[in-house]
């Protein structure tokens, strides 16, 4: 799935755009910050992550205090079955009146052992109205299964709050196979979900919607909440004659009811696959229909939003065209589907055959001059193979699922937009999950103790496993990494896998034992920190260069071990111009400390370590303004060229500015001129201003754009100046995201003219409000109290869901600032937060009451315990469940007021 959402208030995470949240472990606030012992390299910075996730990050402050806290959990191991299921038929009726789901479902099993008597299946929240037991008999040997009906049988059954027991008639052998029928009721406040218009959103569509993973199936229909039980599945889904139905596999029939009203939906998936991705949708759509060599590829959109619809769906035909290629695997279902859907609580959901989105990825003329949403189709598309044909064996291994889906959102985009734009995008996803690692918790990418389930969908199963990937494609080689993917794919088709089994499928397939690679990336934690430098030797034409893994060997980091390319580029005088020289040595980083040495016949123009950043790293490599002016135009990698902009920004001179300003203004890779730009705002001389401000009116690229707002918030010395500009700007300014920039660059900037602008454009209307939401991203990042009554209007039931919870969000970073400093005020503000963001604890709003029990645990007042123990007993989703543990805990370990 997508954890993190596509908007600029995102989760999870997560992370591309994956949903509510950005952190499956959200971060408290009772920790105390330690010293930064970590590698300053210029690259990391902020404003380079993608600008949906803008929302929670402080664009401006990039020294880092490092505020982990360990993982908590139990141990978790894989389930044991006592059965194997082979087929679940459902026969239901959904009420979206009632919010109701009332039926059958009829699981055909085979015992794993003798002695079979008696089992158990998920179940929360229902009534079971009676089990019944049907035989199945064979005639002969090799002949095909036949249900006996004459003899059906009621079935003794006790209901537990999570399990139901049934009593079998005898002991089955492990060579019979039996099918249950279980009729039940339930009204379900997770597993599905019914959406409806209310007072505060009267436009809001009528849907009903699935979202199992990772544990919630089981809340709609009995199952086996596993990963490692995978079956065949059949769903009959009546429901209001207006609707239509979607569920996964080949839809075999529709059956008209006219004396009752209602349709019912026949779907079959043949082959096999886990509770979780078992999926209905239930609503009013327009069906555009497309193809791929004779698959169904159809995308469900609401009537008013069509072309929106074909905007974001357009690419997949050629999607599978390339991912079959890539994985050397067909796709492996009858038709690949695609529905969008309102309040989705992430980003998307690849339920097998049938991928469900949120409607929140259909984008307007205007967001589409910044993003697009290829990665979330391509995400979910990829996991047809990463997840659904192959499945993680449990959940501590769900990286196979999730670090591979987001990895193909690399290897299409390195198909269609060239290797500069996907290693840029890659190296955002090393950012999003940098930032998880320093402010939340360090993990090795397969740790068996959480929680919940959720909480193991973090930015290291995602983001940092996609890097892992990429370092394992440079490791093998492009056509023994392709052959590899193959293999996995190939030997546990429809079945279940591990890490080992990927291990030993790369070892089956090309020979090489990678012990050591997964040791230290899959089941290490951390990241390579460098210190380099080299030194040239004129008297014996050799360049010494010293490289040092300055990493803390704490929390399960390991010294690396790693093949790294160091290319050293010398010139020799030539008739009319210099001749280039380029020497390139591959090296194995594997002691804390090593020295290497290269032939150098002239001293180096420049010396490149690990060419092309296949090391995903912190890495402090200093070198003269020279070397970076040179390596600025010269590097053949992009973040190479983007490196020696950022590193420049040491140096005040006029002429780096000079050079900076050359680079921001040319026709480099966008990537590099923005690090030009931010570089400049850093610098912070007139010069550089008066740069930024003309790029800013004249620049056509937004990205780059964006960047030279962004940097024009470092200069609070001309604020009102600044002000003024980005008033005019925003009048005629068509990217979104620009907008974004200059709420941000205001908010930093603190004059009254430029809180006036902010306040102003809390009216600015924009997709998924991402510029009013930025609003107040920005005061709360600049922590001005000025804001707290326009957060307390914007976070009530009726304003955008994407601007009450930034409003929201405001009211915990404000909350907190006035909590430590009151400034003796006549009626202290904090109180009026906290007794709001209590009353938001209990809103229809899930979004909202996530961001509130963050909030309140950000301001530390001990009076919301009552109310946070009460939402306890209560809330059943997980994300929630687990943000409300982590707001007692920080304010149980909080001191009184």
């Amino acid at each position: 799935a997508n954890r993190q959402p596509p908007t600029a208030n995102r989760h999870p995470t997560t992370d591309n755009r994956q949903p509510t949240t950005d952190n499956r472990q959200p971060t408290t606030d009772n920790r105390q910050p330690t010293t930064d012992m970590s590698i300053k390299d210029p690259l990391i910075h902020p404003a380079f992550l993608d600008p949906r996730s803008w929302g929670e990050v402080d664009l401006y402050e990039t020294t880092v205090n490092i505020e982990r806290e360990p993982v908590s959990g139990e141990e978790r191991q894989t389930p044991d079955r006592k059965f194997a299921i082979e087929h679940v038929k459902l026969d239901l009726r959904f009420d979206d009146e009632r919010g109701t789901v009332s039926g059958t479902a009829a699981i055909t099993m085979s015992p794993l052992n003798d002695g079979f008597d008696h089992f158990e299946l998920d179940i929360a929240e229902m009534e079971i109205a009676g089990v019944r037991l049907q035989r199945v008999e064979r005639r002969g040997t090799g002949d095909l299964l036949r249900t006996v009906p004459d003899h059906a049988a009621r079935l003794e059954h006790e209901t537990f709050p999570e399990k139901l027991a049934i009593e079998l008639d005898r002991p089955y052998s492990r060579q019979e196979q039996l099918t249950v029928e279980i009729a039940y009721s339930c009204a379900p406040r997770k597993g599905v979900f019914f959406v409806k218009p209310d007072a505060a959103y009267p436009n809001k569509p009528r849907q009903i919607w699935s979202q199992g993973q990772t544990e919630d199936a089981h809340w709609w229909f009995p199952c086996h909440d596993v990963t490692n039980q995978k079956m065949t599945t059949e769903l009959l889904a009546t429901v209001p004659a207006k609707y239509f139905a979607l569920s996964n596999g080949e839809l075999l029939g529709v059956r008209e009811t006219l004396s009752e009203g209602t349709r019912t939906y026949h779907w079959s998936q043949a082959q096999p696959h886990p509770a979780y991705l078992v999926t209905i949708v239930i609503g009013d759509y327009e069906v555009i229909r497309d193809s791929y060599d004779g698959l169904p590829v159809d995308y469900y959109v609401y009537r008013d939003r069509a072309n929106e619809g074909r905007r974001l769906f357009a690419n997949t035909p050629r999607m599978i065209e390339f991912f079959e290629k890539r994985f050397g695997y067909a796709y492996p279902y009858p038709k690949y589907a695609q529905i969008v859907v309102d309040d989705f609580l992430f980003g998307a959901m690849e339920n097998t055959s049938a991928s469900t989105f949120t409607d929140r990825c259909l984008l307007d003329d205007r967001a589409a001059i910044d993003i697009n949403y290829d990665d979330i189709v391509a995400h979910e598309l990829a996991h047809q193979w990463w997840g659904d044909l192959v499945t993680c064996k449990d959940w501590t291994q769900i990286w196979l699922n999730e670090s591979f889906a987001t990895y193909s959102e690399y290897l299409w985009r390195e198909h269609t937009e060239g290797s500069d734009s996907a290693r840029v995008a890659l190296f955002q996803d090393f950012l999003t999950y940098l930032r998880e690692d320093r402010t939340s918790h360090r993990r090795p990418i397969v740790l068996r103790r959480y929680r919940f389930s959720e909480e193991a969908m973090d930015r290291h199963a995602y983001e940092k496993g996609a890097c892992v990937l990429h370092m394992l494609r440079w490791v093998l080689g492009e056509d023994a990494f392709f052959r590899s993917l193959s293999h996995y794919l190939n030997r546990f088709e429809f079945g279940v896998a591990e890490t080992n089994d990927f291990k030993v499928a790369i070892e089956e397939a090309t020979g090489q034992n990678l012990h050591w690679f997964f040791d230290q990336w899959i089941h290490g934690a951390g990241y390579p920190e460098l210190e380099v430098s080299y030194e040239w030797r004129r008297e014996e034409r050799m360049l010494r260069l010293s490289v040092r893994q300055a990493q803390e060997l704490t929390e399960g980091t390991p010294l690396f071990r790693f093949p790294v390319e160091v290319e050293i580029l010398t010139t020799e005088p030539g008739d009319v111009i210099e001749t280039e020289r380029r020497a390139t040595y591959r090296i194995l980083l594997d002691k804390q400390e090593q020295e290497f040495h290269f032939p150098c016949d002239s001293k180096p123009k420049l010396v490149v370590f690990d060419k092309f950043h296949r090391l995903f790293k912190l890495m402090r490599f200093p070198k003269s303004s020279q070397e970076l002016t040179f390596q600025l135009t010269r590097d053949e990698d992009v973040l190479g060229r983007m490196r020696a902009a950022r590193e420049l920004a040491e140096f005040k001179s006029e002429e780096v500015v000079r050079t900076l300003i050359l680079a921001m203004t040319g026709s480099d890779f966008h990537g590099v001129r923005s690090a030009a730009a931010i570089s400049l705002g850093e610098i912070g001389v007139d010069s550089a201003r008066a740069a930024l401000l003309r790029a800013s009116r004249a620049e056509t690229d937004p990205r780059v754009r964006r960047s030279c707002v962004f940097a024009l918030g470092h200069f609070k010395e001309a604020a009102d100046e600044i002000a003024d500009h980005l008033r005019e700007s925003l009048e005629k300014e068509q990217s979104y995201f620009v907008a974004v920039a200059a709420m941000r660059a205001l908010a930093r900037l603190g004059s009254d003219r430029a809180f006036d602008v902010l306040r102003s454009s809390l009216s600015r209307s924009s997709w998924q409000e991402v510029v009013a939401a930025a609003v107040f991203h920005g005061l709360s990042h600049a922590k001005d109290r000025r804001a707290v009554d326009l957060a307390l209007e914007q976070c009530n039931p009726g304003a955008p869901t994407p601007l009450r919870v930034a409003a929201i969000g405001c009211l915990g970073t404000l909350g907190k600032e006035i909590r430590k400093d009151p400034r003796d005020e006549k009626e202290n503000p904090a109180d009026k937060i906290v007794d709001r963001l209590l009353d938001l604890l209990k809103d229809n709003n899930i979004r909202a009451r996530v961001s509130a029990v963050r909030a309140l645990a950000k301001i530390g007042n001990r009076r919301a315990l009552p109310a946070l123990r009460d939402a306890q007993t209560r809330e059943c989703l997980d994300l929630l469940r687990a943000a409300i543990l982590d707001a007692i805990k920080t304010l149980e370990d909080s001191p009184p007021a």
